[in-house]
């Protein structure tokens, strides 16, 4: 019985098409950072396992792709564990590589190993491959290409407003229709658990991320379940309710921190992102100030963004971020990071769904040169020599078969246009090109000014 062969769960093949939309989109992105002054790095597609875990969560962790040791290592097994059932423990006795979950962990790395080398603040963007074993589904894989922008050095609250004009910045050129950037501060979700009585906001952060999904009633519900005080409950639903602009949201907010003598810093670097990035004139975004946002509190200490697709898509998030000042170095103050990424497949879906690739996705013209006879080919071979040397697209048909075959195959491959040189051509030392979508055939004197004409044409 013959096997069928599959990609593995959560990865993909890339047709020719499906690569020229891909690296349209991932031009403009890399076009903007580059606009924004973000200088480019790359980090090893796995990591030491040490420098990954314990820095996402223990939920995370779980979901890192771990390398398998060989040789002599796999003698250091903790057989003990795996017989007991922690499975976790015996993953680790037996690995201590990981392909890399994030890019953001790989950067910490990267800034402590090369301080003295960078300049502060030190903009970096990066796109690569990361990995993650979760559950796939639309838009959600365990091979994707993450794409982030990140600032390190002093906390100033202009870096949050720089990342977010970023987001305006690429959703603008890729012509998407105006989105919601969500916004919050997790000093902010530390003082609503003071408020609820709460020892941690560990209690209420893994409901709050999914408050998106679940909606309030269901915040409660699930609150109620794990035994919270009706109380608790109703402080928090009382400050989730809280309608109306950012300025009257953040006005009362503040209101009730002050009046339970919870510092309101955290409030007031909100409205001052807010209000700059009002003065910067946001064309694809929308900020709305918003308390349930609690997302990647595994390493977030301060401001946190979520970028909500479009209301007629079901994708969830297509970008997020936050500030993290203990990530590449733990009370340096001059190592605090705020950095975004780009759900670059979601972006993805959403182009390919409301039609927002370009039309022609690739400008350089293609060429079929038509075989009549291996004899034939060194008439023009020098021609497609120098034509591949100046980038023009340019191809032999391998076989002398029917010309009807060879026409078939320049449609199927959307080449542009079929150069002909038969022996009637060689006679009269002209060629013929024809444009394959038009259907028209012009004629050539000299077979010598071959590359020069077609030059003209692409």
């Amino acid at each position: 019985m013959s096997h069928k062969l599959n990609t593995p769960k959560g990865t993909r093949d890339f047709s020719s098409l499906e690569l020229k939309k891909r690296n349209y989109l991932l031009k403009v992105l890399r076009d903007s950072f580059k606009s924004f002054n973000f200088q480019e790095i790359q980090t090893p597609s796995f990591e030491n396992l040490s420098t990954l875990t314990d820095k996402y969560g223990d939920e995370e962790d779980s979901l890192m792709f771990k390398i398998l040791s060989s040789g002599e290592k796999v003698k250091k097994a903790d057989i003990s564990s795996l017989n007991d059932g922690k499975l976790s423990k015996f993953a680790n006795s037996i690995s201590d590589k990981a392909l890399r979950y994030d890019l953001t962990v790989p950067l910490s790395r990267f800034v402590q190993q090369n301080l003295n080398e960078i300049t502060l603040p030190f903009k970096r963007f990066q796109t690569q491959l990361v990995w993650r074993a979760d559950r796939p589904q639309k838009g959600r894989y365990r091979e994707f290409l993450q794409c982030d922008v990140d600032i390190i050095g002093e906390k100033n609250f202009l870096n949050e407003v720089e990342c977010i004009k970023v987001y305006d910045h690429v959703f603008e050129n890729l012509g998407l229709p105006k989105l919601v950037l969500r916004i919050n501060n997790r000093e902010i979700l530390e003082g609503i658990s003071k408020i609820m009585n709460l020892e941690s906001l560990s209690e209420i952060s893994s409901t709050l991320d999914k408050s998106d999904k679940i909606g309030i009633d269901g915040v409660v519900d699930e609150l109620s379940k794990k035994g919270m005080k009706t109380k608790s409950i109703d402080k928090l639903i009382f400050l989730l309710n809280i309608k109306g602009s950012n300025k009257s949201k953040i006005d009362l907010v503040r209101k009730e921190f002050n009046s339970k003598n919870i510092p309101s810093n955290a409030i007031d670097s909100i409205e001052e992102i807010i209000n700059t990035c009002n003065q910067f004139k946001l064309n694809n975004i929308e900020i709305e100030f918003d308390l349930s946002l609690a997302r990647g509190l595994g390493y977030y200490t301060g401001t946190i963004v979520e970028v909500s697709s479009p209301k007629d898509f079901s994708l969830g998030s297509i970008g997020g971020g936050g500030r993290y000042d203990d990530l590449v170095q733990k009370n340096n103050p001059k190592l605090s990071g705020f950095g975004i990424s780009f759900g670059f497949d979601r972006i993805f879906l959403i182009l390919e769904e409301l039609n927002l690739f370009p039309n022609l996705l690739d400008s350089s013209k293609s060429f079929l040169f038509l075989n009549f006879g291996t004899d034939k080919i060194s008439y023009f071979i020098d021609s497609v020599n120098q034509l591949r040397k100046d980038c023009i697209v340019c191809e032999i048909y391998p076989v002398d078969v029917k010309i009807k075959k060879q026409l078939d195959y320049a449609n199927k491959k959307g080449i542009d246009f079929v150069v002909i040189i038969g022996d009637d051509e060689l006679k009269k030392d002209i060629f013929k090109v024809k444009d394959m979508s038009k259907g028209d055939e012009l004629t050539f004197m000299q077979i010598d000014s071959l590359a020069e004409k077609i030059k003209e044409i692409s």
